[in-house]
């Protein structure tokens, strides 16, 4: 009996799309690494020290607020740590932000200008343009800290860094186009002082809109090591078929090319080519990765194995394929673990899976 179901892989055909290795993509449901801060669900925000901790750790609230996993909310923010608050947080976050660096550069140039018009697109007179150009870059590292509600202790720290830049550019004097004379000139002073800066940094003020930007490039992994979340995940096959007598089957590339475009068919072939070549590594092992589009992680591992196993058999030649199995068997033993683990959370009564 087939191990692919056919339901699951018209589910993942609009997910199968054109990329250097041939492969399925399906939707999963993956748990972060760190699983403690993951079942702290009701939980406090407070101000983060460092360069716009208070502006921090709004933004930081907001990402918790819209946390989703399954389309639902997944943290309960508790916005008043009051202890007769109708809700205890279980966890309270915190932590510090800074600014690891900050580089200011100026440079010259020379650019083309059009300053009069015939018409659109048509240009009458150019010049040449002297200008002066400012580049700024912001680094920095924000680490947030949850700590346990009623007995203080580190549940969860990490250590992230965001990066943002801008470069503006001002004129310093325009010529005609024998370049030997200045027709105006007007120069605007580049000012660390001004409206937009705010933080200091060694002598100079590395802007305020910057540093929140680099902020903001943090939350992002944040989430994903504190929360589950739905994503898109791909299995690839392999297309070296390693079997000489699998790979002189014009069905093995078949079966690849039509992966891009027509799964369904595709897995029916490495089905069938699993038939009649039951010791060809790269064969069960794209096998497995249909089981894996599929949400049948059970065969799929059992089929990876058995490709790991054959695939030492080749050698040096098989050691690619033997590392790749290797990956994937972890892959899907944590994705696996994940699923129990957000059972237990959630109290989801999850799908049985085929072949189980």
């Amino acid at each position: 009996m087939s191990l692919i179901r056919s339901t699951g892989l018209v589910s993942i055909l609009a997910f199968s799309t054109a990329c250097t290795s041939p492969g399925l993509n399906y939707t999963a449901k993956l748990m972060p690494e760190n699983i403690e801060a993951t079942t702290h669900r009701e939980v406090a925000v407070e101000r983060f020290s460092g360069p716009a901790g208070g502006w921090y750790a709004t933004q930081f609230e907001t990402l918790l607020l819209n946390t989703q996993f399954d389309n639902a909310p997944w943290f309960t923010v508790v916005a008043d740590l009051d202890p007769v608050a109708p809700i205890a947080p279980s966890g309270i976050y915190s932590g510090a932000t800074q600014i690891v660096d900050h580089d200011w550069d100026e440079r010259h140039r020379t650019v083309s200008k059009c300053i009069e018009w015939d018409g659109l697109f048509d240009c009458e007179t150019r010049v040449d343009v002297e200008e002066i150009c400012y580049a700024e870059s912001v680094e920095v590292r924000v680490e947030p800290r949850l700590i346990h509600a009623e007995t203080g202790e580190l549940i969860f720290s990490n250590d992230y860094y965001g990066a943002a830049s801008e470069e503006s550019c001002y004129e310093t004097g325009v010529y005609d186009g024998a370049f030997n004379k200045k027709l105006k000139r007007k120069r605007r002073a580049h000012s660390a002082g001004s409206g937009k800066h705010g933080f200091g940094f060694i002598g100079f003020s590395a802007p305020s809109h910057l540093v929140r930007d680099a902020l903001l490039d943090t939350l992002s992994p944040i989430r994903r090591d504190i929360a589950p979340r739905n994503a898109k995940v791909r299995a690839t096959f392999l297309t070296e078929a390693l079997d000489p007598v699998a790979k002189a089957d014009v069905r093995f590339q078949q079966a690849l090319d039509l992966s891009r475009d027509d799964p369904l068919t595709s897995c029916a072939l490495w089905t069938s080519l699993a038939e009649a070549y039951p010791e060809a590594p790269a064969v069960l092992y794209n096998q497995g990765v249909c089981a894996e589009a599929t949400h049948d992680f059970a065969a799929a591992q059992g089929l990876y194995a058995q490709a790991s196993t054959l695939s030492l058999t080749f050698g040096e030649r098989g050691e690619s394929a033997y590392q790749k199995t290797l990956k994937s068997l972890t892959k899907l033993s944590d994705q696996r673990y994940g699923l129990e683990i957000i059972k237990d959370l959630t109290g989801e009564r999850l799908p049985v899976e085929a072949g189980s």
